[in-house]
């Protein structure tokens, strides 16, 4: 719900824009930070229970949001926020690989993907109404309502499960750490996909939170944004829903080659034609680069984890993406402010061909290898 206004609150909490890619800088930090240390908790202690202990932190943390007096306070808060999205982001997708069929796991990840994305349906509608009406902070508050609610339904959801407390030993952390990120950065096919993942989600930090702020100045309401990134989230529904099947039955990489290249040309629409029926147009296309691109990735980490450890491959996965991402937010603020408003979504678009490029040159090359009779 308030994730698409959350630019706008940190602008109302006082910062400017390049305070706000600091703040998003942060929070970076901060994934990079604790998802291996989630992975790893939902490997040993359970994955429901992970779940369920993530989103105590994260009601917890969404009261201190509300709270916030500075834009200083979220910058600190946004650290348990972290902490929990590390325990409820690993759990919830190694728990999805774990219980997909054979041979159908990008087709898995897309239906849930798509179904859960029905909250961001309702969410950016609702906070935008609640915007409009009541203030931005009364929306955090309904936010917490509605978290207070999910939160119930998954410690309801824990209540069967074993908590395995005793399997949570620090003395293990380090040596699996240490094996996942030697696999990560061995040479293979798994390398590359982080790479090229970690320098197109580079591209896409750069600009991200920025778009609220240029939808605003360009025409549209708070209620208006929530409408768009609501449509954001009905057209990712229904692609990840139909369109992962591609993944499974065609090539995942040949999905997310064609995604990211809808998503350059999606980026040159906002650039060059910033219009408000413009953004509609690239929002629809940005849904159908992700629902595309989303399930496909995911299968093909999911398919290379190892079975035991599929938590904390997802936690380090995430973490690697962080590092590439971490600087991004800060340099599209800078690049906003100082040279013009246009050029992070022409960084963007550049690090998303450069992503392209290594899908087809190197990765497409290893997959074809990886699945040749030897």
């Amino acid at each position: 719900m308030f994730r698409p206004f959350l630019s706008l609150y940190l602008l109302m909490l006082g910062a400017d824009v390049t305070q706000v890619g600091i703040f998003f800088t942060a929070d970076l930090a901060f994934s990079a930070l604790l998802r291996p240390i989630g992975g790893w908790i939902s490997d040993n202690l359970g994955r429901i229970p992970s779940v369920a202990i993530g989103s105590v932190i994260g009601l917890f943390s969404y009261v201190a949001f509300t709270l916030a007096p500075s834009w200083q306070w979220m910058v600190a808060f946004s650290f348990t926020f972290s902490a929990g999205r590390a325990l409820v982001g690993p759990s919830f997708r190694a728990y999805t690989a774990e219980s997909a069929p054979e041979g159908q796991t990008a087709e898995t990840f897309g239906l849930v993907n798509g179904l859960f994305t029905i909250c961001g349906i309702i969410g950016p509608v609702l906070g935008g109404w609640l915007v409009t009406a009541y203030g931005i902070r009364t929306m955090f508050w309904g936010a917490v309502g509605v978290m207070v609610i999910a939160t119930g339904l998954r410690m309801y959801a824990a209540r069967g499960e074993s908590f395995r407390w005793e399997r949570v030993q620090l003395s293990g952390l380090g040596g699996s750490m240490r094996g996942m990120f030697a696999m990560m950065f061995a040479g293979g096919a798994i390398t590359w996909l982080v790479l090229s993942d970690g320098v197109a989600d580079f591209g896409t930090s750069t600009y991200a939170e920025l778009r609220p702020i240029l939808f605003e100045q360009n025409g549209l309401t708070e209620a208006n944004i929530g409408l768009l990134f609501s449509f954001h989230a009905m057209v990712y529904m229904l692609v990840s829903l139909f369109g992962s099947r591609l993944a499974d039955r065609w090539s995942a990489v040949g999905a997310l080659v064609f995604g990211r290249g809808i998503h350059v040309f999606s980026l040159g629409l906002l650039v060059f034609f910033p219009t408000p029926t413009m953004f509609w147009v690239y929002v629809a296309l940005d849904a159908v680069a992700f629902g595309l691109g989303d399930p496909a990735f995911d299968a093909m980490l999911a398919n290379a984890a190892p079975k035991g450890n599929m938590g904390m491959t997802f936690g380090i996965f995430s973490t690697t993406i962080s590092v590439f991402s971490m600087p991004a937010p800060y340099i599209g603020g800078l690049l906003w402010e100082n040279v013009g408003t246009a050029t992070p979504f022409l960084l963007g678009a550049a690090a998303l061909g450069v992503a392209i490029v290594m899908l087809l040159v190197v990765l497409r090359p290893l997959m074809k290898a990886s699945r040749s009779p030897t």
